[in-house]
């Protein structure tokens, strides 16, 4: 009878702590729209249950001594505590790198917090999680300890799974577990970062007070061929036709993706790279971000997607990204496939930091990255926004235009914003890479075709820049020159080798280019493609030793190639 007792209060004792969390930690706005999203109940229902293992192998285990129960309820106590302050003043949960800040200069933290609104609410909140751990501590223990133990390694297994997932987003799940969870990472992420070998120094300094802010959009799965703007016969982008028109923004012609999947590309769009990598040198070398800060720029990374797959958050956030958000931050759906609404992302999201920059005085580096083109192409675009209907399917010829037509709102959206905030801004986009359309024999992306490396690559200069841009129209370039001409305008010097050509130089009208599956950050698939400046290309397999002519029959061992071309592979073959 007495465990019977027990047991019931403890389950009380959870529901508050749940109560607490839902409607006390977070706020009614939140919860309404998280609500109806399938990765906050994943998310939630899991770690709620990962507390409730925890909460039911440690009743008892203090008995009547004061001291490890004050402890251990203080523990609990301080992550609500955090998690509630945190949230007041951001919308979401403390993260991995919030929490290496905290230890790096806790009292500019603490100091930070004492200079917020929310005060009052995080130290009651704080304060009731605590004293309900400590009945908790105090119940009477289950007399089966296998049944504690065996839920206690259960409970962890899943515990690992929800923290160590991809599809984890702390946000969505019961608060002290998305705290623990996070400090762990942040432990993991300063041991992991032990095996990366070390980046150069950058010396710091001032931006010029002629600085220009500068805006990359890294857009999604976009195919050439189905913007008007590269001669489709849709109108498809009314609004960067317009642009086009006033001399506003050049289409670069003859663009060539870095690699054929998001990890392929957008890695390399950000630290200059392109070709070959299959002993990773992107992790030795500074990002964008890293250049950027030290150069006296403000920093944002703001994606609708889910930046941690595969980790890719732990190469470009850190110490010089002053602010990062993502999908999940944006909505509760947000996932591989279909991220946040890029509009709501722009909206609520992109214009509201770009506004918050003006009080520095100080320009602006920011990358964005959106959900785009991916499939499935139907979920991209809200309903009332469509513009080719029906839509036979998810992944037919209108949906897809209906998402390239959505990419040209967002485009001339955010163009907008960012002249408001520095007329003489400068704004790039290049989708991550192509895609195939239902109706061309093919399905998807990741092979080497046309549709797939030949990508829309577009600048909006400052208008005395414009002719200048448009010379390089029919110019071979890449997506790693976006970098390089980033660098340029920052009046910045790489301290590493980097593979672009800044388009405010002559670009060679012999220039070879290099499409790669051949790279650390996803499965390190021996194959690339050497594209020429007519965008024929040589498909080379290392691990065959081959190089096959685009188009014909013809194949020839590796060691035949011209060593000009050669040499463009070989030195990062070897290990450095």
């Amino acid at each position: 009878m007495h465990h019977r007792r027990s047991l019931g209060l403890l389950v009380a004792l959870f529901f508050s702590l749940v109560a607490i969390d839902l409607l006390l930690v977070r706020d009614w706005v939140w919860l309404s729209d998280a609500i109806f999203g399938e990765r906050f109940w994943v998310n939630y229902l899991i770690s709620s249950f990962v507390f409730w293992v925890f909460l039911f192998t440690i009743r008892g285990l203090g008995g009547t001594k004061r001291i490890p129960r004050t402890l251990l309820a203080t523990v609990i106590g301080v992550a609500f505590f955090a998690q509630t302050a945190y949230f007041g003043v951001y919308g979401k949960f403390v993260t991995v790198f919030d929490i290496r800040f905290f230890f790096a200069d806790p009292i500019l933290t603490l100091s930070l917090w004492s200079q917020s609104t929310q005060q009052i609410l995080p130290i009651i909140v704080g304060s009731l999680a605590g004293y309900l751990m400590y009945r908790v501590i105090g119940l009477s223990p289950s007399p089966r300890r296998w049944l504690i133990w065996s839920k206690g390694i259960f409970g962890g297994l899943l515990f690992a799974v929800i923290t160590l997932s991809w599809y984890g987003a702390p946000t969505f799940q019961f608060a002290p577990v998305a705290y623990v969870g996070n400090f762990l990472s942040a432990i993991e992420l300063d041991i992991s970062r032990d095996d990366y070998p070390p980046k150069p120094e950058l010396e710091e300094r001032s931006a010029a007070r002629d600085a220009p802010s500068i805006v990359f959009v890294v857009g999604e799965s976009l195919n050439a061929s189905h913007m008007g703007l590269y001669g489709y016969d849709r109108d498809s982008t009314p609004k960067l036709d317009a642009l086009e028109k006033a001399g506003s923004v050049v289409a670069m012609r003859n663009a060539v993706s870095i690699g054929t999947r998001t990890l392929l590309s957008v890695p390399y769009m950000l630290t200059g790279l392109q070709g070959i990598d299959p002993h990773g040198v992107i992790y030795s070398v500074p990002t964008i971000f890293n250049y950027a800060k030290s150069a006296g720029y403000q920093t944002a990374l703001i994606t609708s997607q889910d930046f941690q797959w595969r980790d890719i958050d732990k190469l470009f956030v850190d110490q010089d990204l002053d602010y990062f958000r993502q999908g999940v931050d944006f909505s509760p759906s947000a996932n591989v496939l279909t991220g946040a609404d890029d509009q709501l992302v722009l909206q609520t999201g992109i214009k509201p930091w770009i506004e918050s920059t003006k009080a520095s005085g100080k320009p602006f580096m920011l990358v964005t990255q959106m959900s785009g083109s991916h499939y499935p192409f139907s979920s991209q675009v809200p309903q009332a926004f469509k513009q080719f209907l029906p839509e036979e399917s998810e992944s037919g010829i209108n949906a897809y235009d209906n998402t390239v037509w959505y990419t040209d709102l967002y485009l001339s959206g955010l163009l907008k914003s960012v002249r408001e905030a520095d007329p003489n801004s400068w704004v790039f986009y290049s989708t991550d890479h192509g895609q195939h359309v239902a109706g061309d024999g093919k399905g998807f992306h990741g092979d080497l075709s046309p549709a797939v490396i030949h990508n829309a690559l577009l600048v909006f200069p400052p208008q005395q820049y414009s002719d200048q841009i448009a010379a390089q129209i029919e110019s071979p370039v890449s997506q790693a020159d976006i970098f390089a001409t980033i660098l340029d305008l920052m009046d910045v010097d790489p301290v590493a080798p980097i593979d672009g050509l800044s388009l405010l130089s002559e670009i060679p009208n012999d220039r070879m280019r290099i499409t790669s599956a051949y790279m650390k950050t996803l499965h390190n698939d021996p194959v690339a493609a050497l594209v020429f400046p007519d965008r024929s290309l040589y498909v080379i397999d290392f691990s065959r030793g081959s190089v096959s002519i685009q188009n014909t029959d013809e194949v020839m061992d590796y060691d035949q190639l011209d060593p000009a071309y050669g040499r463009l592979f070989n030195d990062r073959l070897t290990a450095q």
